[in-house]
Formats: C-alpha cells, structure tokens, sequence
C-alpha cells in the first residue's frame, strides 16, 4: 500500500505536471506574443529599413529632378534656337554622378524586402529596376542629344540666315543697287548648302527651300535684268518673284511648325526615359509608409 506521505507526493508531481503543460499548451504560436521584446525589435529594425530606404531615395529623386530641370531647359532653347548644349550636357553630368545615389536606393529596398520578408511576410516591398549603369546610359543618351540639338540650331538658323540674305537683297534693289544685291545674295550659298546636307530633313524644309531657292533667283534675275537695262527679262524676273512670294507665305508658317517639331523631337526619348526613372523613384518612395508600420 501507498502511504500518506507517497500519495501526497504523487499529487504534488501530477500537479506540476499539469500545470507545466497548461502552461506550454497556453502559450501562443504569434511569435509576436510568444516574444514581445523580440518582435518589438524587429519592427524596429524594419522602420529603421524603411527609413534608410527613404532617404536614399530621397536623395535620388533629388538629382533625377535637378537633371530633369537642366534637360527640360535643354529641349526648350532647342526649339527656341539657343544654345541648348550647356544644359543637355548638365543634365547628363548631373546623371553621371547619381550613379551612387541610384545603387544605394537599390541596395536599400533589397535590405528592406529582406526585412519585411521576416517581419511582415503579407507587406509588399517597393523595388527599383535600375542602377548607376542605366543613369550612365542614359546620360549617354543625354550627351548625343546635345551634340543633335546643336546642329539642329545651326539648321535652324540657316533657315534665318537665307531669309535675312533676300531681305537685305531686296533692300539693294529697292535703292537700285543691283550690284550690292548680287552680293548680298551670294552669302545665301553657305546656309543653303548646310542645309541640303541633312539628308534626312522634314518634307516641309524642302518645300521651303524649294521657294526660297526660286525667290533667290528671281531676285538674282531681276538684279541682272536691271544691270543689262533690259526691261522685258525685268518683267519677267519681277512676275517670276511674284508668283514664288505668293507661295512663301505659306512655306514659311510651315517651316516654323516643322522646325518646331523637329527640335522637340531631337532629346524626346531620353528626356522621356528621365521621367521615367524619376517616376519610379517617387512611386517607390510613395510605397514605403505601409512597410513601416510596426508589425501587429
């Protein structure tokens, strides 16, 4: 038989026993709950991720928008007819040198998906799709445009310089110095010649030249004409210039539509490319708030 004093030891060990597993058996699978000091720490450390990341991207939004102000100022003189170099060419160095800027925001949305993977397993990451080497790409991109730009303006204004040649022609005619006018209009043949070396020149130039070409000539014609004293090639040259003024008009609002387009054409796709990657630096900044709540 068991005596008093066994019996009171077995229920002191059963009892224990029970309340060991209660215990175990109350104890939450949330590692959350099951470790609350732990799971602090790591929310902590996830915000201090998502901080991290915030600022990086905050400083490679910084240079993305600093090189969209100088590319924008860029495109914008080119199709004023500035020198739009020194601005397409700030732009590029200002891509150039976020090389940094642009890995280190990456670097620090993969540390921060890490992070949340562990600590927040639902949350959804923001990530970036291009480094330093894209931004040197692209400010490659930036640097051929300028040298475009560049000699589109020069087209540009020899498209102005033949327009300035016939009026200051016309201006020695109307002084009947038929001499002078033959001279002024020789300094039409260099313009004219840069132009026809863009071989890939909008239908609209060559419509214009086309009439720029028949009034230089008429007017050529008419200060021969008036050299030789010879009225009937006069009326003649003076009807000829006559019917390629009437047509001017419209060939001169079309150049300035076509060069218009042209020279917004010439750094579109990178500037393009340029919002683009400031785009996805804001969106994946944007993203980031909900990644550093405190996990629940």
């Amino acid at each position: 038989m068991i005596s008093a004093a066994g019996r009171r030891r077995s229920v002191i060990a059963i009892s224990l026993g029970l309340a060991v597993g209660i215990g175990f058996g109350l104890r939450s699978p949330d590692p959350a709950h099951a470790d609350p000091a732990g799971a602090l720490a790591r929310s902590g450390a996830l915000a201090d991720a998502a901080e991290a990341a915030d600022a990086a991207l905050a400083r490679l939004s910084a240079e993305l928008e600093r090189a969209r102000d100088h590319a924008r100022r860029g495109a914008a003189l080119t199709v004023s007819g500035e020198a739009p170099a020194p601005e397409l060419t700030a732009a590029a160095d200002v891509l150039a040198g976020a090389g940094d800027e642009a890995d280190g925001a990456r670097r620090a949305l993969v540390v921060l998906d890490g992070m949340a993977a562990a600590v927040q397993p639902d949350a959804v990451s923001p990530a970036l799709s291009y480094g330093g080497a894209d931004l040197e790409q692209l400010a490659a991109q930036l640097r051929s445009a300028a040298d475009a730009a560049t000699l589109f303006v020069e087209r540009r204004h020899a498209t102005r310089a033949v327009v300035d040649v016939l009026a200051a022609a016309l201006a020695a005619l109307d002084r009947n110095d038929p001499t002078s006018a033959l001279d002024e209009l020789r300094a039409a043949d260099a313009p004219l010649a840069l132009l026809a070396e863009w071989k890939e020149r909008p239908p609209l130039l060559r419509y214009w030249m086309m009439i720029s070409a028949e009034l230089l000539d008429a007017a050529g014609d008419i200060a021969r004409a008036t050299l030789a004293d010879d009225p009937e090639a006069l009326k003649a040259a003076a009807a000829r210039y006559a019917e390629a003024a009437d047509a001017a008009l419209g060939a001169d609002n079309a150049l300035a539509v076509t060069l218009s387009e042209e020279g917004a054409a010439v750094s579109v796709i990178p500037l393009q490319r340029l919002a683009a990657l400031a785009e996805e630096a804001a969106e994946a900044r944007a993203a980031l708030p909900p990644a550093m709540q405190p996990a629940s």
